[in-house]
């Protein structure tokens, strides 16, 4: 699983998205740490199409209930927008919600809903800290602890508690957070190009005839997940993270 390496990209990208808006708009501690939680996140809800990914499992029955909707959604543009070049394939996983038009739409339906209300924001806290809490907490040791900080009610408690803290703290809600949910999401389905299976960039444009043409790196420069490439990739997006954040601050 790539969860501890897309919620780690997703952070930097997230701190990295958030301090670019500095020129039309105020940014201070408060903005990067939201836009860190979103970032992470978002980089994680690609796989929203999977009923057992860590979005599936973020925040119990409401995270499920998506991930289950988000597959049939997958399933049936798959269907209708394949052409006869494609290879034969069911849809669901690392199709749709791996495309940047995916990552637009949703940013732009977030950004709609950030610009319009503080509540909207706090929504989109919770729901993007649960992510990137549960996706981070994988790279802990395994046992009855990290089981326990695993439970779905722990993070959504915890997931609302952060939120909160950052709304009456006053952090600033705007169409930035669309901004920052789909290069979020960008980023995790470029880190899914990284490995083995590659992921559809080039959709609904067709190429060499197909409309769902899985691409991604060079295959020489590709690798599996939970090898040592994705654990440098992880490690070394937290460690940019923390100092472009303290550099900012």
């Amino acid at each position: 699983m790539m969860a501890p390496s897309h919620a780690a990209t997703g952070l930097l990208t997230g701190v990295l998205t958030t301090a670019a808006m500095a020129p039309v708009m105020a940014v201070g501690p408060a903005e990067l740490l939201a836009g860190a939680a979103i970032g992470a996140g978002a980089a994680l809800l690609p796989d929203i199409d999977h009923t057992e990914s860590t979005v599936a499992r973020a925040h119990g029955p409401v995270t499920r209930g998506l991930a289950h909707g988000a597959r049939w959604i997958s399933v049936e543009v798959y269907r209708r927008t394949t052409t006869p070049k494609d290879t034969a394939a069911d849809g669901a996983h690392r199709f749709l919600w791996h495309t940047p038009a995916a990552a637009a739409a949703t940013g732009a339906a977030v950004g709609l809903g950030a610009a319009l209300s503080g509540f909207l924001l706090g929504m989109v806290l919770w729901f993007t800290l649960g992510l990137g809490l549960l996706g981070l907490a994988q790279n802990l040791r395994r046992g009855r602890r990290r089981k326990q900080l695993m439970s779905w009610p722990v993070v959504s408690f915890v997931s609302a508690l952060g939120a909160a803290a950052l709304v009456y703290g006053g952090v600033a809600h705007g169409a930035h957070v669309g901004a920052v949910v789909a290069v979020g999401m960008l980023t995790g389905a470029l880190g899914d190009g990284l490995t083995r299976s590659g992921v559809p960039l080039a959709w609904p444009f067709l190429v060499n005839g197909r409309r769902w043409a899985m691409i991604g790196v060079p295959r020489s420069a590709r690798f599996s997940t939970g090898t040592w490439p994705e654990r440098v990739v992880c490690w070394g997006s937290l460690i940019a993270a923390s100092v472009t954040g303290l550099a900012l601050v």
